[in-house]
């Protein structure tokens, strides 16, 4: 078998002047002081031909059109195929908005972001690579906990609670490479849970708790360390909406000191690098979207119960942009969601755009129990909730309401399920056979 290489390298993409915030529509001004830097981190892993180059950068969402962009300087720059660049978010809600048009000043970050991202990612892709060996390990940490709404029958605004019997998954997963000398590596740990200590009446740009988490780790280990972020769909902190950040740090803390505390051993398996990506189509719920349809499911929404204090501004602003999706004949009937998996030794890295619900990587490590799955969420730019079944039935908020937030001319269909379940097991399964 052939060696496996590695490389890595990060860059600082903190932006220099005060920026909207993504993540909570509740949110009022500009970002103000600086809780953590924000960084891109790359690592790249090349067998003879292929290569794996994954970026993870310090946001919650990317607009999936300039994920494409940076994927294809990268691959322009370098000769690296774009199935090959896999670009991911740690999803935390004290980044800047990544969306052009919002703001003058955002605007010149996304000039900044994407050269910054772009220029790391072809350093490393073009430096001096380490033979790899992977060493991996399993430990347990509880900073998430379930969630849910309430919708009080008095009128008030919605608001969601921890739901300590509601499914969650404790689990991290941690994977190291490590040069032959001890001196260079990487350490890759995934985790499933919102980066919402800070709540939206925070102004803090923050990494939120993976920040400090990551910090513990190379503290521990040295070299780079890298989270990646689970299904966390469903799943809040137990210590969520502060305003300060101490508690982010004290979170970061306990989760990064479960990573250290996992007992890392070799992967014996042949280190056999294989990567395959996929497109799922969900149907829309509603499948002839007019005009008029759109006004009339803004005035059948304008009395939901919610948790956005500008609830019927969004609404409108939601029918805008889908009259102009209209006008360009792009509101099509399903929204494709990318996918990628790779496999390196005995590990099957699952990658996906969107915020999955914890049940599917559950049932994918339950399927896939003999090997080390990770799943990872938020690739490839801004997704939708992949909720279950049972979300739809609630009509909870990532069901029934978020579309609006995400700009999607209808909901998913409830069926959802049932079909994303079925095209991510056969991709993985047609992956390790």
């Amino acid at each position: 078998m052939s060696r496996l290489l590695f490389n890595f390298g990060q860059a600082d993409i903190t932006p220099g002047e005060p920026v909207l915030l993504a993540g909570y529509a509740n949110r009022k001004g500009l970002s103000k002081d600086i809780h953590r830097r924000l960084t891109s981190r790359c690592v790249v892993i090349k067998q003879e031909e292929k290569i794996l180059c994954l970026v993870v950068n310090d946001l919650m969402d990317v607009n999936p059109e300039i994920i494409n962009s940076v994927k294809s300087d990268i691959c322009r720059k370098t000769g690296v195929e774009e199935n090959s660049v896999i670009i991911v978010s740690i999803h935390s809600h004290s980044t800047p908005e990544i969306e052009t048009g919002r703001y003058d000043a955002n605007d010149r970050y996304i000039d900044l972001f994407k050269r910054k991202v772009t220029e790391n990612a072809c350093s490393v892709i073009s430096g001096e690579f380490r033979e790899a060996d992977i060493f991996l390990g399993k430990s347990e940490c509880d900073i998430n906990i379930a969630r849910r709404d309430i919708k009080p029958d008095d009128g008030g605004m919605a608001y969601r609670v921890g739901d300590p019997e509601g499914l969650t998954d404790r689990e991290v997963m941690v994977l190291q490479l490590k040069d032959k000398t001890g001196e260079r590596k990487v350490t890759l740990f995934n985790y499933a849970c919102h980066p919402v200590t800070l709540g939206y009446g925070s102004n803090y740009i923050s990494t939120d708790y993976p920040g400090r988490a990551r910090e513990v780790v190379e503290e521990k280990y040295g070299g780079m360390a890298v989270f990646v972020n689970g299904a966390t769909g469903d799943l809040n902190p137990r210590e969520t909406d502060h305003t300060e950040p101490q508690v982010t740090d004290a979170e970061g803390e306990k989760l990064g000191r479960a990573v250290i505390s996992a007992m890392l051993t070799k992967d014996m398996a042949d280190p056999d690098l294989i990567l395959i990506s996929k497109t799922i189509y969900i149907p829309f719920r509603d499948q002839v979207i007019t005009k008029e349809h759109i006004e009339n499911e803004v005035r059948r929404k304008y009395s939901d119960v919610t948790e956005f204090f500008t609830w019927k501004e969004m609404l409108e602003r939601w029918k805008n942009k889908v009259f102009e999706m209209i006008d360009r004949n792009e509101t099509g009937n399903s929204l494709p969601v990318y996918i990628n998996v790779l496999k390196l030794g005995n590990t099957v890295m699952f990658f996906t755009q969107g915020e999955l619900f914890v049940r599917y990587q559950i049932d994918l490590k339950r399927h896939f129990s003999d090997h080390n799955l990770f799943c990872i969420t938020y690739a490839h730019g801004t997704g939708a909730y992949i909720a279950t079944k049972e979300a739809f039935d609630k009509k909870s908020y990532e069901a029934d309401q978020a579309y609006i937030y995400e700009m999607m001319p209808s909901p998913l269909t409830p069926e959802i399920e049932k079909i994303y379940l079925k095209e991510a097991l056969d991709i993985v399964r047609g992956l390790i056979k």
